[in-house]
């Protein structure tokens, strides 16, 4: 039918009609019942795919939305708002087209409608570019990985360009791929053209909507080609005025970096009329927006040389650790050719940007590049699949554990052990760019690389099956950093994908190799369950008849492509556009960031690293899979999936700490000592994070619990006296509460001695190399407050229950405590997690005070207010524990006991229960908190001393 956008206008409008007579509410039968009328009105076509269409579009547009962005400001030079007031009078032309081109290719119209409110709040903090002198800004926007960044920011290009910035350079990765994938994405979304043949202006994206192309037609440096990055040479001049938008889509590269600046800083002169090439004059009323995208790669200083430039006349000391990179200084120095300059990093990993020195200026280079004027953090729209949905996560304040989607696949076979130190094996951790991969003894992949490369041909099928078929479909083998190591896997790749298809096509020669006994296992004990489990309405369950019939075709059409860097790697998606493309992706570092394996099924990744920022790049795994969530698989280790568990955990409690912060006004400045001093594991680089050189941990404000436990007996026996050693203490030095419970028992005024005993003596347990709790670290700390009159004065409760049973009961001295149930999370003998130990009420047993009480609930209601509207915030009794832990005196600290029923573990039988901890720590203020010392090396984080 010609008509389907008039179709789908038309099930739009009459769904608000039904929504609006239902208050508000919208059911799956009133969008039916909006499909037919409009079907009637149009003249009643009885094609029941358009009416599936129409049905699925309008599913998914109302079930599909964006949270609102939240930001960090902080008062900034030479700045203040403008957009609000300006507004009306901005034609917003190139937003309008863009705006357009997403309804086209099927946003739901509140995600666009929220994204147009993000980029509002983006460029309201950036200065309105028609303001006059010298003027810049330094911001950034966190998003997710392959959350959509790339649409924000060339919306922000759109609304930047309709306001009056004239420059755009986006510095686009290392590579010529992810330069080439960018400049495609400028391309579609602003330039609405592509002029990479030389004299032939194709138009694209926007440039096919109908508008005044003679007006409304940005110029570009550089093209999508494969040499089609900066050449000056190629670049009009621009010196004394600029007509319309001019666009560089750049890489992170120091000879093209540096022509770029050199060509900009003879356009500064010439715009003077100035001929000494010595002399700096920096472009004026010509305003610079520059959008550094995955802008912690490449753009963060990691010299341990120095700061401050040689020379200068100080005593103070030099500082070894902030000297410019070469690219981060080049990245400065293209920023100070401009009078007027605005620069915005996106990232999905903003550990490292955050942890820019913020006092790093230098006369050659300048200020760095902390975001010191504002924060913007971006929820993706709610059908994303990140890492929280796709591993799961555990709210801390809350204690709701959040179970991740049932798609990860352990490994083993790729090497003889999983230790880092491995070296033996089809792909071990430790090898060589000469290492020949060989599965015992042969050169050919191990089996579960064979499964998942079945899995790929079944998911591929049941695309098709799903009307899919024009979409592309691929498939990531992440094993090596090394070319050569690469270029062996590939080989062997294609060998399996060529027996495979010899037998679904024409037959196996060998009779002992049956490829399809092998797919309808896979099919019958993994994709038909997990379909069912996931049980999303865009995926159904298919009988394995559809998926046979369909085998023989897919298998054909597969090519493995080893990833190299070049152009081609995103052109060979553009050019198979309509028809989808069916791709094995085999590469490195190549592939770890930035590039976009379109339509990405499964996965197959073995590459150790345990740095956040790292690990996060490299889950190309991550963004949308509507209507094939249920197809997509991750073959890893074990300890690699119990990694990204723990990544989900961080980045979830990061971005809640954010959120909390922006909700009391906090300023870039104070995050970015929240990031520094967090007390998680590593949370970048070693490089990135000086690696070698001491880093410091605060536990200010934090609530710090026991989530895994080492399962053998002498541990849990050990703990158990630990534990009563302390009771003892507690009952002995501390003031016992009379007001307590048996089974809750309370000691305030106990000092931090006992306290200490405690924790240098308690054996926390680890998960794989994970430790979530460092014991000596806290220790470490409290001694520090120590110092400063802090944490002096402890309470300490024990979390018990009523023993339903005298077996359930625990005695500890003159106390009988029933013992908690917690769930195991893990199922695994090597350790116990259960997740959240703690009870979300433990933390009132300290008394804060009627007015700190009041204003921890007002506090505690704003943040619900900016989460879930004044509705739900009114709802809100009391302060949350964040808030407690804030308003309570930094003198008083809480530790909490918690037994725990060893039953809760189900894969050992030892009567012993787990004592776990939490300690509750006061809001201790920037100036009295003494945040502690440890080492950052590249295996993890270790306590010094």
């Amino acid at each position: 039918m010609d008509n389907l956008d008039e179709l789908k206008a038309s099930v739009s409008s009459n769904i608000q009609l039904l929504k609006k007579k239902n208050g508000g509410k919208l059911t799956k039968e009133m969008i039916h019942k909006a499909v037919e009328v409009a079907l009637q009105l149009s003249g009643g076509d009885d094609d029941p795919d358009i009416r599936d269409k129409l049905i699925e579009i309008a599913e998914f547009n109302n079930k599909t939305w964006m949270d609102s962005a939240h930001t960090m400001t902080s008062e900034d030079r030479n700045w203040s708002a403008w957009l609000t007031k300006a507004k009306p009078e901005i034609s917003w032309r190139y937003w309008e087209r863009y705006a357009e081109l997403l309804r086209q290719s099927g946003w739901p119209p509140k995600v666009i409608e929220t994204l147009d409110e993000t980029i509002d709040e983006s460029l309201g903090q950036l200065t309105d570019p028609n303001q006059k002198g010298r003027w810049d800004r330094r911001g950034m926007v966190v998003g997710s990985v392959q959350s959509g960044k790339t649409a924000n920011y060339t919306g922000l290009i759109c609304k930047a360009a309709d306001a009056g910035y004239k420059v755009i350079i986006v510095l686009a990765g290392f590579h010529k791929n992810l330069r080439s994938q960018t400049q495609i994405r400028i391309e579609e979304g602003f330039l609405g053209y592509d002029k990479s043949e030389p004299g032939n202006r194709k138009l694209i994206g926007v440039g096919r909507i109908a508008y005044d192309h003679k007006t409304l037609s940005p110029d570009a440096a550089t093209t999508r080609a494969d040499n089609g990055d900066f050449v000056a040479a190629a670049t009009k001049n621009f010196a004394n005025s600029i007509d319309r938008p001019l666009v560089f889509v750049v890489k992170k590269n120091k000879s093209v970096l540096e022509n770029l600046i050199n060509y900009l800083e003879g356009e500064g002169r010439a715009q003077k009329g100035i001929t000494d090439a010595t002399e700096q004059a920096p472009i004026s009323n010509i305003p610079l927006l520059l959008i550094d995208d995955e802008s912690d790669q490449g753009s963060i200083n990691t010299n341990k040389t120095n700061l401050k430039d040689a020379g200068q006349d100080s005593d103070e000391p030099l500082d070894p650790e902030v000297d410019p990179t070469v690219i981060n200084g080049l990245i400065r120095k293209t920023l100070n050719t401009f009078e007027q300059s605005a620069y915005v990093a996106y990232t999905a990993t903003p550990f490292a940007n955050i942890m820019i020195h913020k006092d790093s200026d230098s006369k050659k280079f300048g200020e760095d590049l902390f975001p010191r004027s504002f924060i913007t953090c971006i929820r993706p729209p709610t059908n994303y699949v990140g890492p929280q949905r796709m591993f799961g996560y555990t709210d801390t304040e809350t204690g709701q554990e959040t179970e991740g989607l049932p798609l990860t696949r352990e490994i083993s076979d790729y090497a003889d052990s999983e230790e880092l130190n491995e070296k033996n094996g089809w792909m071990p951790p430790k090898h060589k760019s000469s290492h020949i991969p060989l599965y015992q003894g042969q050169p050919e992949t191990p089996p579960s690389l064979y499964e998942a490369i079945l899995s790929y041909l079944l998911a591929c099928s049941v695309r098709i099956l799903r009307g899919q078929g024009n979409k592309h479909s691929s498939m990531l083998v992440h094993v090596t950093r090394f070319t050569d190591v690469q270029n062996k896997v590939t080989k062997q790749v294609k060998e399996v994908l060529t027996s495979v298809r010899h037998c679904l096509v024409y037959g196996a020669d060998d009779p002992s190799f049956s490829a399809w006994k092998d797919l309808n296992s896979i099919w019958e004990n993994d994709y038909v369950k997990t379909t069912e489990s996931i049980a999303e309405e865009r995926c159904p369950v298919h009988e394995w008849s559809e998926v046979e019939e369909v085998l023989p075709k897919v298998v054909q059409t597969v090519v493995v492509k080893e990833i190299n860097g070049t152009a081609g790697d995103v052109l060979d998606y553009e050019r198979h556009r309509e028809s989808g493309l069916n791709v094995i992706a085999i590469g490195g570092d190549k592939l770890s960031r930035g590039l976009t394996l379109e339509g990405l099924l499964v996965s197959y990744f073995t590459r150790p690293s345990k740095t956040y920022d790292t690990l996060m790049q490299m889950g190309r795994w991550f963004g949308y899979r509507d209507g094939f969530v249920d197809l997509t698989r991750l073959f890893a280790p074990k300890e690699l999936i119990n990694w990204f568990r723990h990544i989900s955990d961080a980045d979830t409690e990061l971005r809640n700490d954010f959120e909390t912060m922006c909700a009391v006004g906090a300023t870039p400045e104070n995050f970015g000592h929240r990031v520094r001093t967090h007390p998680l594991l590593q949370v970048t680089s070693p490089v990135k994070m000086r690696a070698g050189q001491k880093e410091k941990c605060s536990y200010s404000g934090d609530l710090i619990q026991t989530i895994v436990f080492d399962t053998q007996k002498t541990s849990r026996e050990h703990n158990l006296a630990t534990a009563k050693k302390l009771i003892h203490e507690a009952d002995e030095k501390g003031s016992f509460d009379s007001s307590s419970a048996n089974h809750r028992p309370i000691w305030h005024g106990v000092p931090a001695r006992s306290i200490l005993n405690f924790l240098e003596s308690y054996k926390p347990g680890s998960e794989g190399n994970i430790r979530r709790v460092d014991t000596s670290l806290l220790a470490k700390y409290i001694s520090a407050q120590n110092t400063k009159d802090n944490l002096s004065d402890w309470t300490v409760l024990v979390s018990g229950i009523v023993p339903k049973e005298p077996e359930l009961a625990l005695d500890l001295g003159r106390f009988s405590v029933g013992l908690r149930d917690r769930g195991d999370k893990a199922t695994t003998k090597e350790y116990f997690r259960p997740g959240v130990i703690t009870d979300p009420t433990d933390e009132n047993v300290i008394d804060i005070g009627d007015e700190n009480r009041a204003k921890a609930l007002a506090e505690r209601r704003k943040i619900v207010e900016q989460k879930s509207g004044p509705e739900e915030a009114a709802k809100v009794q009391s302060p949350g524990g964040p808030q407690l832990r804030k308003y309570r005196p930094s003198t008083i600290g809480l530790l909490i006991i918690y037994p725990i029923d060893p039953k809760a573990h189900k894969l050992s039988y030892i009567d012993v229960p787990f004592m776990g901890f939490a300690i509750s720590f006061p809001g201790i203020d920037g100036e009295n908190d003494i945040p502690v010392e440890y080492i950052v090396n590249p295996v993890g984080q270790q306590t010094n001393g």
